[in-house]
Order: C-alpha cells, then structure tokens, then sequence
C-alpha cells in the first residue's frame, strides 16, 4: 500500500483543498467588510449569509445525479476557476469607485451556487484515490487543513485590508482560488463503470432512497444536523455575545473565532489515538460534552475561559465530525456517491439556515445567553438519547461490502 503522503492524488487535493479554503476565508472575510462598510447594517450582513445558504440549497437540490455522471476532478477544477473569475468583478468595481451592495449580493448568491458542486464531489473523490484503510486518516488530514486555515485567514486578511487593501484582498481570493484548481489537475482520477444514464428523477430517486435505507446514515446525519442547526445560531449571536455581554473587544472576537477550529485541529490530529471499542459512545459521546459546552457559554463571564470552552468544543466535533465522513464513504458504493453526499448537504444547509433565522428572532426577544442553553440542551439531548437507546446500537456495527452492494 502507497504510503499515504506519497500519494500525489491525495496530496494534490489535500494542497489544493487548504488553499481553496484559505482563499475562500479570504472572500468571506473580505466581503463581510465591503457590506458593512457600505451599510453599517448588522441585518445586511446577516442576509448576505442566508442568500448564500437558499442558493446553496437550490442547486443541492438537483445537483447530487450529476456529480455522479461526470468527472469529479473536472467538476472540482471549473468550480474553483469559476470562483476565481466572480471575485474577479468586485474588484474591477471596487478599483473604479463604482462597488454597490447589489453587486456583492449577487456574487455571494452566485458563490452559492457553484459552492454545492465543490464539497459533495470533493467528499466523493476521495474514497476513490485512497485506500479503505487510509480513509480517516486521509480524512483527518483534510479536514483539520481546512481548520487550520479558517484560523490563519480571518488574521491574515485583517491585516492585508487594514494594511494594505481590500483590492489587494480580493486579488488574492482570485489567484488562491486559480492556483487550487490547478493543483486538482494533478489528481490521477480512478473512475469505476457507471450505469446506463438514467433521467435526473429517477437518479435522484434513487440517491435519496439509499440515504433513507442506511441507518447509520440517516441518523449520524440527523446528529449532525443538530449541531449545524447551532452553527447557524451561532452565526447571528457570537459578535454580540463577545462585544456585548462578556464586553469584549476585536482582538478577543478573532480569538474567540480561532478557539474552535484550532480545538478541531487538535482533534483531528489525536482522533487515531482514542481507542474506545463503541464507536456509538465515542462519536456521541464526543457530541454530547460538546453540547455542554455550548451550555458553559451560556454561564460563562470570561472571555478567557469563553476561548478555551469553545477549543474544547473544536475537540469533541472533529471526532464526531470525521468519523461521520469516514463512514459515509464507507457505506456509500461510489456510483451514488454524489447523490447521497448531495442529500446530506441539503439536510445540514437547511440545518444552518433554520438556525440563522431562528437565532435571529430569539435572540431578539430573549437575548443571547439563552441561546446558548437552547443549543446546549438539544445536541445534549439527541446525543444522550442515541447512546442510552437501544435502538441506536447499529452505529456501532461493521460496515461490510455486501452492505455496501446492497
């Protein structure tokens, strides 16, 4: 077996899949400011975001059948050329003094719809140029990259666009995203024989029943859900709940925004080393004191321990997170890869997107530490009830290739 980082497949994607995010962290952080330097609106830049996410799911809808269809590698490629090219219009109307607020709405909306191609063919790819044995490990690399690089470019972009400027900025997220879809090119893409092309529906069909047939599936994904639900919820509540109620101040909300994914790359590096014979226990187990987390925030009153708090956090939602990827490229036979990554990522997108407008309204009327208790309590909950109910022991069940044939 090829060692896994002399694997030139892999690390073309594991490289270009790192800039990508950095380059795209770069885009959000860049265009978050242009909104808000043009609105001075905290609702203007909460709908920019649920723009995104109902133009996301737009094309989540529909797109799974074809991801399956056509090369994933050439999907990955065009999607991160494409989005070098958007961002290649701010920076044309920033740079003559024309920049609008429509035209970065319409860039995040566009964004939002090319951005579903990317990560389900990303997910799918990846079983076919590893080995089985190589999978979470390949997964572990992957995601905690992408961690990593949501810490490094919020900072990085802040001093670029307060240093140098936000054309400079956005000039960067273009030839990011350029240079992480040449890096794909690289992959030596390993495609199995696939069926008679059958009409969308009927594809879509079938996609959709198998993701409702597999229960470890099904549910790992309804977990996963609720944790996404907070995500959106957290969204709309973290600027106030540093700035206002632990009186904060910038420097803390960047570090505060940094607890997280460093806690997830913490995580994602020692997920091999935790030995536990339940996989049901360790994954919701890790999900519930994830949750108490969230309710720890709730009580908190320093932003030090608020840091910390959400590292721990970062910890427990790897090992859940990637043992939840893990399986679902296990369980899934690659000529349905796509459509059922497509499924699961309309269910988390509706998830976050529930979660945005609903922590929008509460947090209104009850504020924000109740939020807090509110996600807290249900992912303690859901998670509780899937390690004390029997039902649930199917998680921990090897998953075979006739399950798989099946």
């Amino acid at each position: 077996m090829k060692p896994l980082l002399k694997n030139r497949s892999f690390t073309s994607i594991w490289f270009g899949n790192g800039i990508s995010e950095l380059g795209g962290q770069f885009g959000t952080f860049c265009m978050s400011i242009l909104v808000y330097r043009l609105t001075e609106s905290t609702l203007a830049l909460g709908s920019i975001w649920i723009l995104y996410y109902l133009s996301s799911l737009t094309l989540q809808l529909i797109i799974g059948p074809y991801i399956d269809r056509w090369s994933r590698k050439w999907i990955m490629v065009l999607t991160q050329w494409s989005r070098g090219l958007i961002f290649i219009f701010p920076l044309i109307v920033l740079s003559t003094g024309h920049l609008e607020v429509w035209h970065l709405y319409l860039v995040q909306f566009i964004i939002g719809i090319i951005t579903p191609l990317y990560i389900p063919a990303n997910q799918a790819i990846t079983p076919t140029i590893v080995s089985r044995e190589q999978l979470q490990t390949a997964n572990g690399y992957l995601e905690s990259t992408i961690r990593v690089m949501t810490v490094v470019a919020p900072i990085t972009a802040g001093l670029v666009v307060q240093y140098l400027s936000a054309e400079i900025t956005l000039a960067m997220v273009s030839t990011l995203l350029f240079l992480s879809g040449f890096l794909i090119l690289r992959v030596q893409e390993k495609r199995g024989p696939r069926d008679i092309r059958k009409p969308w529906i009927q594809e879509f069909i079938e996609g959709t029943s198998y993701f409702f047939r597999q229960k470890i599936i099904l549910w790992l994904n309804i977990f996963l859900a609720f944790v996404q639900f907070g995500v959106g919820v957290t969204i709309v509540i973290t600027i106030p709940y540093i700035t206002d109620v632990l009186a904060g101040n910038e420097l803390h909300y960047g570090l505060f925004l940094a607890g997280f994914p460093l806690g997830y790359v913490i995580g994602a590096l020692l997920i091999n080393y935790f030995k536990i014979n339940s996989r049901r226990l360790m994954m919701l187990g890790a999900l519930f004191v994830g949750g108490l987390t969230f309710i720890a925030l709730g009580f908190n009153h320093s932003i030090w321990f608020a840091i910390f708090t959400e590292s721990i956090g970062g910890i427990m939602i790897a090992i859940f997170s990637i043992h939840n990827i893990t399986l679902l490229q296990l369980a899934v036979p690659d000529r349905l890869m796509g459509k059922v990554g497509s499924v699961r990522m309309l269910i988390v997108r509706g998830a976050v997107l529930l979660g945005l407008f609903i922590g929008g309204i509460l947090s209104e009327l009850y504020g924000i530490r109740p939020m807090y208790f509110m996600i807290g309590g249900i992912i303690c909950a859901t998670s509780f009830f899937g390690i004390s109910l029997p039902y649930f022991k199917f998680i921990d069940e090897k998953i075979t290739e006739d399950q798989i044939a099946s």
